[in-house]
């Protein structure tokens, strides 16, 4: 069943994906730019830039498919689902740091940089799984 227009006549499905873009790359920048904390270059990739990159690559698929058809209910609801478990993973990963600041152990600043993106990922996940619940069936 394609994805049906919200209230205000314009489709959900391209607009979900277009703003998944740009979470996906705020996910990345903790790697690139800001505060940096001392953690190894693997972690930050697997915190940051992998989950950065599903978002990414989730969001271009979605696009990618509904240039050629209507995109169903049960795709936007899986892709939602993928972008909820990338954002958990990076919540899950930044619990330590907002422990390690709370004990004087890393910085505030650049630890409210790194979750933000984290928190921004996981709500960003819910809000499309939520939106697209009800269109898949």
């Amino acid at each position: 069943m394609p994805v049906q227009p919200d209230r205000a006549g314009r489709g959900r499905a391209p607009l979900l994906p277009v703003v998944g873009l740009v979470v996906g790359a705020c996910a990345t920048l903790p790697v690139l730019v800001g505060p940096q904390l001392a953690t190894a270059e693997a972690v930050e990739v697997a915190d940051h830039l992998i989950p950065g990159l599903v978002v990414l690559s989730v969001s271009a698929l979605v696009l990618a498919i509904g240039r050629s058809r209507p995109v169903s209910g049960v795709v936007m609801l899986g892709a939602g689902m993928i972008i909820s478990l990338a954002g958990l993973w990076m919540v899950a990963t930044h619990v330590p740091l907002v422990a390690q600041a709370a004990r004087h152990e890393a910085p505030w600043g650049g630890t409210i940089y790194h979750s933000a993106s984290a928190a921004m990922v996981l709500a960003f996940g819910l809000a499309w799984t939520w939106a697209s619940w009800a269109d898949a069936d």
